[in-house]
């Protein structure tokens, strides 16, 4: 998720305007203005009027890369805080936008080493503390995120900031995370529910996130296991991936063997795409072709995604489209999706490659009870035509638990 801080945001903005002469104070108080109305594109034309005239204003160059930050432009905005730099390397508002920026734009190592270089300068700053400790959570490295968060609060014991996260870090050093989950499946013509349980354990890495999952599926008096590995390798930064591969020893319900890839890129004003395939190991093999992009908008992150089934008669094409609303640091949301085609959700099981055609919708809650737990509620509804028959609707309900240690 994209955290854009409003509190971050907010001081910059003001500090980027306290410094402006008298005679300077036109145009980008003009801007100021227009930003505080909501008009973020009169804001940045204003600032590039002016720039047409004194290209070398510093901080009419700041506050345009602080709004063309906020629409996304990391690039644009990049050029502007460089601009800013390179005539004054230590300028005390380019440099915390720009490192800012750049944990926007995914690049948390970009950003820990401009951090890194200015506390050389300035190891007291709490901008740049604080900044660092942001860069060091989202390269995976907690310990030393929080150590230097408490060395934040030591030289300001009020940063109100370091202190939300710091409490929320507390559980981010702890590297273990177990999940249950049980759900239940109904179908419209009365035929045997569908119940199924899995147990997970994951654990974070310096290369990413890497565990286990164990299901058992209980349908029509036939039971099924499966297990599973995967793990989310870190490739560099704005680039990882996802690799799966299931067993099943039995074969009943699940297929024998599962396996998936995907690679996932960032590129730029908050848009993430990624392509990939699955393929189920039953009787007669299923490949799955899957591509995805993802926006993140503030708290909100929207997807779409496709499913490719190439059989005998042809090639299925399924959708998904989905949309979730983080709240608190990011690990609480809710989310809404709906699908269509053969494949509305990832084919996991026997009863998903039967369907041919299905319409979809679910709701997923995620939520926090304590540092260490959380819970997760799911539901949807499905409309589908199967190879038994046709106007099927299916009912789904599953909760789980997760606890970090």
């Amino acid at each position: 998720m994209v955290n854009r801080s409003p509190h971050v945001l907010t001081t910059l903005l003001l500090v980027a305007g306290a410094r402006i002469a008298a005679s300077e104070e036109g145009a980008v108080e003009a801007a100021r203005r227009q930003i505080r109305e909501g008009n973020r594109a009169a804001a940045i034309a204003t600032l590039g009027a002016r720039l047409a005239e004194r290209p070398t204003d510093t901080d009419a160059l700041t506050l345009r890369g602080i709004v063309l930050s906020w629409e996304g432009r990391y690039d644009d905005a990049r050029a502007d805080f460089q601009a800013v730099l390179a005539r004054n390397r230590t300028h005390g508002d380019a440099l915390p936008a720009l490192i800012q920026m750049e944990l926007w734009a995914d690049r948390p190592a970009v950003a820990g080493e401009l951090a890194r270089e200015a506390l050389l300068r300035d190891g007291q700053n709490p901008a740049y503390l604080y900044l660092r400790a942001r860069a060091l959570k989202n390269l995976g490295k907690h310990t030393e995120s929080v150590r230097l968060l408490r060395r934040l609060l030591e030289v300001d014991p009020r940063h109100e900031q370091g202190q939300q996260m710091l409490s929320g870090m507390k559980d981010e050093v702890r590297d273990w995370e177990a999940g249950v989950t049980h759900g239940v499946t109904w179908f419209s013509d009365k035929r045997t529910a569908w119940r199924e349980t899995q147990g997970s354990l994951f654990r974070r890495t310096r290369f990413g996130t890497a565990g286990a999952t164990f299901s058992y599926a209980d349908r029509f008096g036939l039971q099924s296991r499966q297990a599973e590995i995967e793990w989310y390798p870190r490739i560099r930064p704005g680039t990882y991936g996802y690799l799966n591969y299931g067993y099943s020893p039995d074969a009943s319900l699940y297929p024998r063997y599962r396996f998936g890839a995907e690679i996932f890129q960032s590129v730029g004003r908050g848009v993430e795409v990624s392509g990939g395939m699955r393929r189920l190991g039953f009787a007669g093999k299923v490949n799955l072709y899957t591509g995805s992009v993802t926006k993140y908008r503030g708290d909100w992150m929207f997807t779409l995604r496709t499913f490719l089934t190439p059989d005998f008669v042809g090639t299925s094409r399924s959708f998904q489209l989905g949309a979730r609303r983080y709240f608190g640091d990011g690990r609480d949301y809710i989310a809404f999706r709906v699908g269509r085609g053969a494949a509305p959700v990832e084919a996991r099981s026997q009863q998903d490659v039967e369907i041919l055609q299905s319409l979809s919708f679910a709701i997923e809650w995620r939520q926090r009870l304590t540092h260490r737990l959380g819970i997760t509620l799911r539901t949807g509804a499905y409309h589908e035509d199967r190879l038994s028959r046709s106007g099927l609707r299916r009912y789904v309900a599953d909760g789980g638990a997760d606890y970090r240690f």
